[in-house]
């Protein structure tokens, strides 16, 4: 058995998976919000007391002895981790370590203690002689001692981390295979972030969080409607990327002389980001191209946005199913909130599996 633990900022997902020969199993699933007020909700304010609270009462539902459970795998969101491929001169292990050490300390943040790394050697450079590309992951002391905090305060004696673009990457590769020519595209619409992931086999890793998501849906119309943010919430739900703000009070009687530029909606944001990021990566990986893209995250299902996207940017947006070819007996309202949780119970039993 092998649990997976999604620190989200909106909710805590859990999955609990078994594995016989090559099949996995979903034995356990379920999900549990952070806050019970909505209407003062804000992903910036919390903190550990909520997700300790969240945690206990969702293994609790699901009857699951923490003090008990030997494999689990809990996530650093995004922006506590760097993840990124670096191209580096073949040495041996102790050399690789220092040098890496030194490129984390360029990107992770800046909080005082020492870095904290692992990384994976992808393979030799296609470009450049004598050289390997390796996927570095990168945080701090500080990060890994108060999540461990967490997992310890919620009762579990042992436990492991990992981070959202690996558990994504997990999932994805449990029924796809990297492309051997060009890339594909994963978005995580989360709550509080919306993630992407660009990788192919002959093309570099690359990992962006962009600061608009579920969360930031909502904001807008709460701003715009000038109400709380659970009653915005539930206008997100029923119109989606139809919901159309009110017009602007400084409107006249007088017709308008000048061509009005229509103003640019929350999902419109989204979508820029999004299009300035593959235009980034072109730039950069001229050789590439994009093969297929992958949605999937609590926020994904937001009505029409799926679509919304796929016509912005004329691609065809596939839904990443975590249970896809699994055994599960549950009926799951949204399986795309469960990537990230099912990617690391994954990586639990891989592990386990290779001793």
């Amino acid at each position: 058995m092998s649990i997976g633990i999604d620190f989200g900022y909106s909710n805590v997902k859990i999955v609990e998976l078994s594995k016989s020969g090559a099949n996995y199993k979903v034995e356990k699933i379920g999900i549990r919000p952070l806050t019970a007020d909505l209407a003062k909700y804000n992903p910036e304010k919390i903190g550990k007391s909520q997700w300790v609270s969240a945690i206990q009462d969702l293994c609790k539902e699901l009857n699951i002895q923490t003090k008990k459970s030997k494999i689990v795998i809990s996530n650093l969101s995004g922006h506590h981790v760097s993840a990124r491929q670096v191209t580096t001169l073949e040495m041996n292990h102790e050399e690789l370590e220092l040098t890496l050490e030194l490129e984390a300390k360029k990107h992770i943040p800046l909080d005082g203690s020492d870095p904290i790394l692992d990384f994976h050697i992808i393979g030799p450079s296609a470009t450049e002689l004598d050289k390997i590309n390796v996927l570095l992951l990168a945080t701090t002391k500080n990060i890994v001692e108060k999540h461990s905090d967490i997992m310890k305060d919620s009762g579990f004696k042992l436990g492991k981390y990992d981070t959202d673009s690996i558990a994504l990457l997990n999932c994805y590769l449990n029924n796809n295979e990297l492309p051997q020519t060009g890339v594909d595209v994963i978005l995580n619409i989360g709550s509080s972030t919306t993630q992407m992931i660009i990788w192919g086999k002959t093309h570099p890793f690359f990992f962006r969080e962009i600061e608009v998501s579920g969360y930031h849906f909502s904001k807008y119309i709460a701003d715009k409607e000038k109400i709380n943010f659970e009653s915005a919430q539930q206008i997100m739900i029923e119109q989606g990327t139809n919901y159309s703000p009110p017009a602007s009070d400084n409107s006249t009687d007088e017709p308008s002389s000048f061509i009005q530029v229509a103003e640019k909606t929350i999902y419109d944001q989204l979508v820029d980001d999004l299009r300035k990021t593959l235009r980034y990566y072109m730039k950069n990986n001229n050789q590439a191209f994009f093969n297929k893209f992958y949605v999937c995250g609590g926020s994904s299902q937001i009505p029409g946005l799926k679509e919304f996207i796929g016509d912005a940017l004329n691609i065809k947006l596939m839904e990443l199913n975590p249970f896809e070819n699994m055994d599960i007996s549950e009926s799951v309202e949204n399986v795309s909130q469960f990537a990230v949780a099912t990617g690391l119970a994954i990586r639990g039993l891989e592990q386990d599996n290779r001793g």
